[in-house]
């Protein structure tokens, strides 16, 4: 599979959904982390609650930068990590 590129400053703060639509919050941040960066998306207002997600092929399903926006495909148990 191509590797996929960003800027990161270009995918600071589009808006990050769930292959079943649910916005998941805002893109904050990245951290670089060897084979993968991960990236740190906020919620709930003001943008509070933090869920990190691995900027993989396999998850990173969609970047719209036009509609500034990312479809992710969390692995199995991420995001109920998140919801304890």
């Amino acid at each position: 599979m191509e590797k996929r590129v960003w800027n990161v400053s270009d995918l600071d703060g589009c808006e990050v959904f769930s292959l079943e639509g649910e916005r998941l919050g805002v893109l904050s941040d990245v951290i670089p982390s060897g084979s993968n960066d991960i990236w740190v998306v906020r919620s709930g207002p003001p943008e509070q609650k933090e869920i990190l997600i691995p900027a993989l092929a396999s998850v990173v399903t969609e970047v719209d930068m036009v509609r500034r926006r990312i479809v992710v495909a969390l692995p199995p148990g991420l995001k109920e990590i998140y919801d304890a």
